[in-house]
């Protein structure tokens, strides 16, 4: 059985991305836990009397949020499943820091997300919240771009360098998908050059075929001076589903120097993304 988290704070976006989670996992024995992390504003503090007792209001409001979160959940037909089970966790603190201590502890597969529009304030939004949870927590991630309504995933797409993968079995979170839908699979690389498919290449997709027990897995270079556009160029003209980042850890200077790619892209992301941690 599958254990995934779903983080929530209760908007239409975070929904969204609930919502979707539940129809593309339907064929899965699937444990969701969903989660919100609650903690006081100036606002809350200012109207209280104690901190004590408005943490205990926060806990109890939170709580049942989610209890009736569940409960709408279960009333439509088309997401009450019995492969499907529901538990709910409500914790004062940072979202961020909660999700990292509670993967630590938890079997967690999954964390689905919502990320909202891309205006200049929601940038920001996206940066403090889904992206910090991306880059900081290490557990596969799914984020699911506002007002994106569900399809299943016929075409997947990897944009990888095409560089070794230090984790042998990391596109494992793959499977079920696989499994379920049998999509197209494709290895891609966005390049300002165009380059020629060679033994590492061939054998990057040869091990993912091997770890996913699937016929065969594509691989192509596509020719674009800009990699954020050319990914996303890419995407449009294969009709990408499901696109997959490889996210790759990076030392203090190259963080200080280099445009995180993840991010990026994220922040242009018009399908869901799949995030992997290398």
């Amino acid at each position: 059985m599958m254990t995934i988290l779903l983080p929530t704070d209760f908007s239409n976006n975070a929904k969204n991305a609930i919502f979707y989670a539940l129809e593309l996992y339907k064929n899965q024995e699937v444990n969701f836990i969903l989660m919100n992390a609650f903690h006081p504003t100036h606002d809350d503090m200012a109207n209280s009397i104690t901190g004590g007792s408005l943490n205990d209001l926060l806990s109890q409001a939170s709580e049942k949020q989610l209890q009736e979160l569940i409960a709408e959940i279960k009333s439509k037909k088309q997401l009450n499943n019995k492969k499907h089970s529901f538990s709910f966790k409500s914790v004062y603190g940072s979202l961020v820091e909660i999700i990292d201590t509670f993967v630590d502890k938890h079997p967690i597969d999954l964390i689905v997300m919502g990320a909202k529009g891309m205006s200049a304030v929601e940038k920001i939004v996206f940066g403090s919240n889904t992206y910090a949870v991306i880059k900081e927590v290490d557990c596969p991630a799914l984020v699911i771009p506002d007002k994106v309504s569900y399809s299943s995933p016929s075409t997947i797409s990897i944009a990888t360098d095409f560089k070794e993968i230090k984790k042998k079995n990391i596109f494992a979170t793959l499977q079920p998908l696989v499994k379920d839908f049998k999509p197209e699979i494709t290895l891609f690389n966005v390049t300002e050059e165009m380059k020629s498919i060679g033994a590492d290449e061939k054998q990057m997709a040869q091990s993912i075929t091997n770890i996913l027990d699937v016929a065969d897995i594509k691989t192509s270079y596509f020719k674009h001076e800009d990699v954020i556009y050319g990914t996303k160029e890419y995407v449009k003209q294969h009709n990408t589903s499901l696109m997959v980042l490889v996210n790759k850890k990076r030392n203090f200077f190259e963080d200080l120097f280099h445009i995180s790619f993840t991010k990026q892209i994220s922040f242009h992301a018009e399908i869901p993304l799949l995030i992997l941690h290398d």
